[in-house]
């Protein structure tokens, strides 16, 4: 059995807000740290290494970089709260309602 002990990694920090590229650096460092630790080492008739496929590293990375990810946008929240408090938010009281109904309409099918 031939084992491959090259990590893979993507750039998708292309694709990512400024604060999920701190993470992706913060991750891919992480990685390079792990191979290092396992290039250095001898490796016995009892050491096995597991390489996972890219996809699964990917949606990995993509998971920790969600996880890092803040619950509630405090930027767009900001925004929004001084808009109403301004009187400059106005309601599209016809595509509120055109919503409702598209939502009770799939709930029925």
């Amino acid at each position: 059995m031939n084992i491959n002990n090259k990590i893979i990694s993507y750039d998708i920090s292309k694709q990512l807000p400024q604060s999920t590229q701190k993470a992706t650096e913060q991750i891919e460092a992480k990685q390079s740290a792990d191979l290092k630790k396992v290039e250095g080492t001898e490796q016995t008739a009892q050491d096995t290494i597991v390489n996972l496929s890219p996809a699964l590293k990917e949606v990995q990375t993509i998971k920790e970089i969600i996880v890092a990810e803040p619950d509630v946008r405090e930027d767009k929240v900001a925004e929004l709260k001084e808009r109403i408090e301004s009187g400059r938010y106005e309601i599209d009281y016809p595509a509120v309602a055109d919503k409702m109904v598209d939502s009770f309409i799939d709930e029925v099918l």
